[in-house]
């Protein structure tokens, strides 16, 4: 399988700078995705969402509870976040997905899944939270947002999503569907055949 991936975040409005943060790493095998979402807005939440930025560029791990954890561990007694991390094998066909607070995972097209966020706040107050497996197809369209972006949209509401780009798609799903009171951020990925 191959992935192609875009995203897109913005500040809210008025704002020179948010806490949304969206991070695409390959990691040979398989490729993190992380979505997050920094309580708060401004300088303060982008300092903090930089810092999460910054590890995830550098962790060597790949198991997303214990990835959790470490978050967990280092936001402690400051601004918590939502969290949303997925690990796709193109060699299994396979995502694992795990999501804390209010960040959104969903597969469409032909098979629409939604991924389930537990209720929480990494740094603050954190469920364990078992891993959820999506078998992939090619053709497939993973999206991955922050709660910045209206959830109730769907196909008939953006008719290119599956036609276009997946860097035009992370962008034109904030413009779209983002909310103006609030920071959003987006990753698009496309499943294709090799």
């Amino acid at each position: 399988m191959k992935l192609q991936f875009g995203t897109w975040v913005r500040p809210m409005f008025g704002e020179p700078s948010g806490g949304d943060l969206a991070v695409v790493r390959d990691l040979g095998e398989a490729m993190l995705v992380a979505i997050v979402d920094v309580l708060g807005h401004g300088e303060e939440a982008n300092v903090v969402a930089k810092g999460i930025a910054e590890f995830l560029g550098e962790t060597e791990e790949t198991d997303l509870q214990t990835i959790i954890e470490i978050l967990h561990s280092r936001l402690k007694g400051g601004r918590g976040a939502a969290v949303g991390l997925a690990l796709i094998v193109p060699d299994k066909e396979e995502m694992v997905y795990i999501g804390i607070g209010n960040t959104a995972a969903r597969r469409v097209w032909r098979r629409a899944t939604r991924l389930v966020s537990k209720d929480g706040t990494v740094g603050a107050h954190l469920r364990r939270s078992m891993p959820q497996v999506l078998q992939l197809d090619p053709g497939d369209t993973l999206l991955f947002y922050t709660d910045g972006v209206k959830d109730r949209f769907e196909l008939s509401d953006y008719k290119h999503l599956i036609s276009d780009t997946p860097a035009s798609i992370a962008r034109n799903i904030v413009e779209l569907f983002g909310k103006d009171y609030d920071d959003a951020a987006c990753i698009a990925v496309k499943v294709d055949r090799q």
